[in-house]
């Protein structure tokens, strides 16, 4: 028991360094200014906001990067530091811990960090859409859904994953879940018989791994009626109450920033392939062309619903944790969208 004690201190305290060290240590680069230091704060004129996303370098955040490289953040007066994604610790932590103040994560992934207390709120949402799809191969037996009973699922350890969690919940299929890491190996090596993918990301792997189309039996989630949307920016309750006109103001700068990247394709995708090269991620000019593409059907489905939480979405999401997650709190959705009274829907 002392030993099993001595492990679990061991492992608070090392974490607890990996966070204050990405506080304190962690570099920018040229042009994003320094990430550590204290909460947000002014510099000279501009309030400053510290933004880490949910994922590595690509076309998934070019909002964010051409609203920061065309200056639209500081037209809204705001100081925005993008930080880079360490593996270590969960964007939350970074948020719970001070190291950030706005944080890019998933709806069902933000209502779950609430399940004891209201510890983030929702700020804007990115995307409108679910792009969360499971794909099988017909070569390996799957045609329909009914073939996926016993079949075994790679289904990712983190992020995106609630959502093919309540789906086997609900449809009550049983599969054989195998854990991945944002691989598609396991799957084009017929480990696993059918994948979590994102129709903006590792869908169009499978295809650029030369899988054709025709011989991919694919479930669109979105299409059997889990619709609910998957990203959005969140921070702490008390920094939003702290801070509310530059939430709005970053909002705001963001969605600026995709409709340009929408309109001007070449130069965001030049951006994106640098920001991926100075980042050592080996980046592909197409492939970040299709994510380009694929954001613009999520974050824009029409530009009056740009950047808002929607009220039935959020309840679609809150039914779906409460039925089948164990969910145990009717938060309202005031409380988690307080931007709710001003949007008005």
């Amino acid at each position: 028991m002392k030993a099993a004690n001595f492990l679990n201190f061991t492992g608070v305290a090392v974490l607890c360094m990996l966070l204050f060290t990405s506080c304190k240590a962690e570099k920018s680069r040229p042009g994003d200014g320094k990430i550590g230091g204290a909460a947000a704060s002014r510099t000279e004129t501009n309030f400053t906001i510290r933004y880490r996303p949910k994922w590595q370098s690509q076309a998934q955040f070019a909002g964010v990067y051409m609203a920061h490289h065309k200056g639209f953040y500081e037209q809204y007066g705001l100081d925005v530091k993008i930080q880079r994604l360490l593996q270590a610790h969960e964007a939350t932590d970074s948020l719970y811990h001070g190291c950030s103040d706005v944080v890019h994560i998933d709806l069902l992934n933000a209502l779950e960090e609430n399940r004891d207390s209201t510890r983030i709120v929702n700020i804007g949402q990115v995307t409108q859409k679910n792009s969360v799809l499971l794909v099988g191969k017909k070569s390996r037996g799957i045609n329909s859904l009914e073939d996926f009973r016993g079949k075994k699922l790679g289904m990712w350890r983190s992020g995106s994953f609630l959502i093919t969690e309540l789906f086997l919940l609900k449809s009550k299929i049983p599969m054989q879940v195998v854990p991945i890491d944002w691989s598609i190996s396991l799957f084009t090596q017929d480990v696993v018989d059918v994948i979590n993918a994102m129709r903006y990301n590792e869908y169009h792997q499978l295809l650029q791994a030369g899988i054709r189309e025709e011989d991919l039996f694919v479930v669109d989630l979105a299409e059997l009626g889990y619709q609910i949307p998957d990203e959005g920016f969140y921070v702490t309750p008390e920094f939003y109450h702290a801070h509310p006109q530059e939430c709005e103001a970053f909002l705001r700068a963001t969605m600026d920033g995709w409709l340009y990247a929408f309109s001007h394709r070449e130069e965001t995708l030049d951006l994106v392939l640098k920001r991926m090269q100075d980042d050592n991620i080996r980046a592909n000019r197409t492939h970040q062309g299709w994510m380009l593409e694929q954001m613009k059907e999520v974050v824009m489905p029409s530009t009056d619903e740009m950047g808002i939480l929607k009220k039935q979405d959020y309840q679609n999401a809150l039914q779906l944790m409460t039925e089948f997650y164990d969910f145990p709190r009717n938060i309202p959705y005031e409380e988690f969208y307080p931007n709710a009274a001003k949007k008005r829907r």
